[in-house]
């Protein structure tokens, strides 16, 4: 759709207000059919972490090293936080692919610097070169346990090297056989995507090709609720993994990716960085996660508020903190989830959406 892609989400939110439908649009993931995969969820579009400011060490890690680019969207989207009252100081996303490292400047104490309890995979199509740009940056690499190769990945090799942002970000590199953006429907020749209309607005390419997945600890004892949530709230059906530290609840996303769950036995923290995932089923996820009374408004962005329905499908999102086991109640974890559905503007597929059958 490219500059057409806001009279779509217009025409999407007036459909679904003046009928009172709620036609949001869904994308058909052309899994195979002896595919095990049940998902609602379509992609897991990016990280949100704070650094206190956007300094040479930030752009040397993010740009220089790890092979991310600008995303041009980026201040136009701080400036509608700053002009609703929004806390923003200045804001920089850069895209791995079809995927994205949102940072957030100048938050004040505790919030300036922001890490989740785990590790991000992040893919690359020349290894190599990746070591190459790494050691000339000046940034420390080092190989993972044997243990921890996280070898068990479709289309993607164990993991080649990890290293660590500025602020303590945990990167995974694993090497992919060549040039491919990870998309909704798995993995696509670079070249193919575009001729297709997909992408992110960038001044140049960015050497990463995705991001296959991000895996977050989480408290022993909690993997089964976990994977009840996600039942629950987006009918996705999640697998269990053993992993190098204990139980994994793997919640597939898309043909590609996972969003992984790991026990271990201490205290999981949690400093408010965030999740965004696209969804198909946009309203019954709402309506779900509003029944469990966990649809939540970040005061970061007054401008964004979900208290009913109509919010949610007006700002072609909505927000969920706390993670409850449906059957108990009880909170499991909180990880911020931002809930886009395929309407919102930022979706990278969105010509993918012309071509379904209404």
């Amino acid at each position: 759709m490219g500059a057409d892609s806001s009279k779509f989400v217009d025409f999407a939110t007036q459909l679904c207000l003046s009928r009172g439908k709620h036609a949001l649009p869904d994308l058909d993931l052309q899994l195979p059919n002896e595919s095990a995969r049940t998902t609602t969820l379509i992609s897991l579009e990016h990280l949100n972490v704070n650094v206190p400011e956007w300094d040479s060490a930030n752009d040397r890690f993010w740009l220089k090293a790890m092979g991310l680019a600008l995303d041009s969207r980026a201040q136009g989207v701080c400036q509608t936080v700053q002009s609703a009252g929004g806390s923003l100081k200045g804001l920089v996303w850069a895209n791995a692919g079809l995927q994205q490292i949102h940072m957030p400047l100048g938050e004040p104490p505790p919030m300036e610097a922001q890490k989740p309890p785990g590790v991000v995979g992040l893919a690359y199509a020349d290894i190599m070169g990746l070591r190459a740009t790494l050691r000339e940056a000046g940034v420390n690499f080092s190989p993972v346990p044997l243990k921890d190769q996280m070898s068990n990945l479709q289309g993607v090799g164990p993991v080649a090297l990890q290293c660590t942002s500025p602020t303590g970000v945990k990167i995974y590199a694993h090497g992919i056989r060549s040039e491919t953006w990870l998309t909704p429907r798995g993995w696509m020749d670079c070249t193919a995507a575009r001729d297709q209309g997909l992408g992110l607005p960038s001044e140049e390419a960015s050497q990463c090709m995705g991001m296959p997945y991000i895996r977050l600890q989480c408290p022993v004892g909690s993997t089964e609720g976990l994977a009840r949530f996600y039942k629950h709230v987006f009918d996705t059906q999640s697998e269990f993994r053993q992993g190098a530290e204990g139980l994994e609840c793997w919640v597939p996303i898309g043909v590609g990716q996972w969003l992984i769950y790991q026990e271990i036995a201490a205290e999981v923290p949690y400093d408010g960085y965030h999740i965004a995932i696209y969804v198909n089923r946009f309203v019954s996820a709402y309506r779900a996660a509003r029944g469990l009374g966990i649809v939540w408004n970040n005061p970061r962005f007054p401008n964004l508020t979900y208290d009913s329905e109509d919010d949610a499908i007006r700002h072609h999102e909505f927000r969920i903190l706390k993670m409850v086991d449906p059957e108990s109640s009880q909170v499991l974890c909180e990880v911020e989830h931002e809930i886009r559905a395929l309407s919102h503007g930022g979706f990278c597929a969105k010509a993918w959406l012309e071509q379904e059958p209404a």
